[in-house]
């Protein structure tokens, strides 16, 4: 039986030192604060997005950490959104995969990771154009991010009438529709973040134990099953090891610290 949420100092640094060769930082309540502020207009022509950045500190700490290891970024937001949020600890020896596993930016290369037929396309089309329907009644919905291969619908708290509308259409139960805390994210079951690190451990050349992957949510579960998952929310899901929300500082800042620690 595994033993799960243990504490970073069950992770001894001279393990750090000689296996770990990458990891994988979620992004918001992880190494950003979570929060969304999503507005847009009922035509959808007008979209206003506003997220939290990196920390100056945050920045310093992540480039020190490049020198030791790889640094992947996965995300459910869109490839160029996260370009634009993370601008200042790009590029070198650092990844990015965004929505939910379905792209990969890795050494220059912009890779689609999972294609679709028609069919797909279409179902997503009929599925939004219904969401548009509701959202013009529902103060509760706020708006959809921008993304590429799937849906993200920005919330104030779950509508129950979203999963509703994609089991209308989803006859095939292809689709997953993930509760993120913001909002709800659909797109096809096949594409998720731990299918995208297994792709990026094998281009790197390296196994899953020597990558350390974070997370802060339900929809971080398979990327934390994968290698070493350190959780920043133990009483939503799980990982090897854990870290404990603290008012004062993120889950990530307490990682990083650890880590360029057992570095020096």
């Amino acid at each position: 039986m595994k033993i799960l949420n243990q504490p970073l100092t069950a992770l001894k640094p001279s393990e750090i030192r000689r296996k770990i060769k990458a990891i994988t930082f979620d992004v918001d309540g992880v190494i950003v604060p979570t929060g969304t502020y999503l507005r847009e207009n009922m035509t959808g022509t007008e979209l206003l997005v506003k997220t939290h950045k990196l920390s100056p500190g945050m920045i310093k700490k992540i480039n020190q950490l490049k020198k030791h290891v790889w640094v992947n970024i996965a995300s459910g937001r869109s490839l160029l959104y996260l370009q634009n949020m993370l601008s200042d600890i790009l590029w070198d020896r650092v990844s990015l995969i965004a929505e939910n596993g379905n792209f990969l930016l890795l050494n220059g290369k912009v890779q689609q990771l999972f294609s679709y037929n028609q069919n797909y396309f279409q179902k997503l089309t009929n599925i939004r154009q219904d969401l548009k329907k509701i959202k013009s009644q529902n103060s509760q919905i706020l708006g959809f991010e921008p993304k590429h291969l799937i849906i993200t619908l920005h919330t104030k708290k779950p509508v129950p009438a979203v999963e509703k509308i994609v089991k209308k259409h989803d006859k095939e139960k292809e689709l997953y529709c993930l509760w993120t805390s913001e909002g709800y994210d659909i797109g096809h079951k096949k594409a998720n973040k731990r299918a995208a690190l297994k792709f990026l451990t094998k281009t790197l050349k390296i196994n899953s134990g020597q990558m350390i992957t974070t997370g802060n949510n339900l929809n971080d579960k398979e990327m934390l099953q994968y290698g070493l998952g350190v959780s920043m929310n133990p009483k939503k899901v799980s990982g090897k090891y854990a870290v404990p929300p603290q008012k004062d500082q993120l889950g990530g800042e307490v990682l990083v610290d650890y880590l360029l620690k057992a570095y020096q």
